[in-house]
């Protein structure tokens, strides 16, 4: 059984498609204004806690915020990249569940305004993604150094940014997180996974379609659907940290976050995958409505802490 609050988000639910008729500008201010708006429910519009500390950074010309919930700790430093398709997202529109990703981990979590296609398409957010995590690993929302553990996390477009972000980590030779979790990734450009038409009619939210639609606005022309920084799910895992994916049962993606889990798993990866029963894509943004948006928040937090 689901929660009452849940249904009434279904019920509210729309799919985030593109108007055929409108210009490529026009599809963008929609569904931009779309990510930000759907997180009010019933009316209930997200609020951050007195005690929470919300600061804003600028890391390298990119603007970015730290939010430090009660009792969180600033030497464990989390990087959040938010979801939106890519072309969409912002802090304003994040704050909420970044603040319970604070309060569920016990860390200091920086997250990045990265730059968004079509405006600027691949590689701009994964680079802008990478100097933030560069940037974090020598300053603190208080003071600068390094921390004693660094995490990554993010849904969504966000989830594939944070996976993407590791592949090239680790090819870099660079230092990378104690541990990630995502939610929801958006990890297949090629829509190759069976969810995608297996679960198209139990989805309420994303049309299939659509990710056509996305991929012509966030990716140069000749790029390389393959590409592990682009659908991470064809990458090598071998030699990431320990991470967690959840998806919802009832979304397209499901199964992208899934075949994710087994390759890595096969590398010898630590890796873990949860189907959360009934859920629908990026049920952790509305964790200030629905108990199980915020129920999968606090499993995330606890499986990061866990690997503090």
């Amino acid at each position: 059984m689901t929660s009452p609050e849940f249904q009434s988000l279904l019920a509210s639910s729309a799919r985030s498609t593109a108007n055929p008729d409108a210009s490529t500008e026009e599809a963008v201010a929609a569904y931009r204004r779309y990510c930000d708006d759907c997180r009010v429910i019933d009316g209930v519009v997200p609020t951050i806690a007195p005690t929470t500390l919300v600061k804003r950074v600028s890391v390298s010309g990119l603007t970015a915020e730290w939010i430090i919930a009660r009792n969180a700790d600033p030497d464990l430093r989390l990087l959040f990249i938010h979801g939106g398709a890519f072309i969409a997202g912002s802090l304003d529109g994040y704050r909420h569940e970044v603040e319970a990703l604070s309060l569920a981990s016990g860390m200091a979590v920086l997250a990045v305004d990265y730059r968004l296609a079509p405006e600027h398409p691949y590689p701009a957010g994964l680079d802008d993604c990478l100097v933030t995590w560069q940037w974090l690993l020598a300053n603190g929302a208080k003071s600068a150094g390094a921390p004693r553990a660094a995490f990554l996390a993010g849904p969504s477009a966000g989830g594939n940014l944070s996976l993407a972000l590791m592949l090239r980590l680790r090819d870099e030779g660079r230092p990378l997180p104690r541990a990630a979790a995502v939610f929801s990734p958006a990890a297949d450009f090629t829509c190759s996974s069976p969810s995608m038409t297996e679960r198209a009619e139990l989805d309420p939210s994303i049309d299939p379609q659509s990710v056509s639609w996305v991929a012509g606005l966030y990716l140069p022309a000749g790029t390389p659907l393959e590409h592990p920084h682009v659908s991470p799910v064809f990458g090598n895992f071998s030699g990431l940290p320990p991470f967690l994916v959840h998806a919802g049962e009832r979304e397209v993606m499901h199964d992208d976050g899934k075949r994710v889990v087994e390759n890595a798993r096969q590398a010898g990866v630590d890796a873990h995958f949860k189907t959360l029963p009934g859920m629908i894509h990026g049920i952790e943004y509305w964790c200030h409505f629905v108990p199980e948006g915020r129920a999968s928040l606090n499993e995330v937090g606890a499986f990061l802490k866990s690997r503090a």
